[in-house]
């Protein structure tokens, strides 16, 4: 587990949920390879299918290399932005 993505959560309360989407949105491929193999594949694929933390540069590159329509995933069903820039 890297200690930096996790500052603000105690190991025991870590979800799979959180691990998968932190090690997607800013993990190195060694330790989203480590989660893969510790989750398996068909949790990797849902948590990057429904859940709506994920970067749409992130979604995107999963999608290509797991081949499924990002358009599936609640990130790219989702128009609306948390962020939203004041005008």
């Amino acid at each position: 587990m890297r200690e930096e993505l996790f500052w603000d959560r105690e190991e025991q309360m870590l979800s799979p949920e959180i691990e998968i989407e932190r090690a997607i949105n800013f993990g190195g491929f060694e330790f989203i390879e480590e989660v893969q193999k510790k989750h398996g594949m068909t949790k990797f694929a849902e948590v990057l299918m429904r859940n709506k933390n994920l970067s749409k540069k992130a979604v995107n590159y999963w999608c290509q290399v797991l081949g499924i329509k990002r358009t599936k995933t609640y990130t790219f069903q989702n128009a609306v932005t948390i962020w939203m820039p004041f005008r």
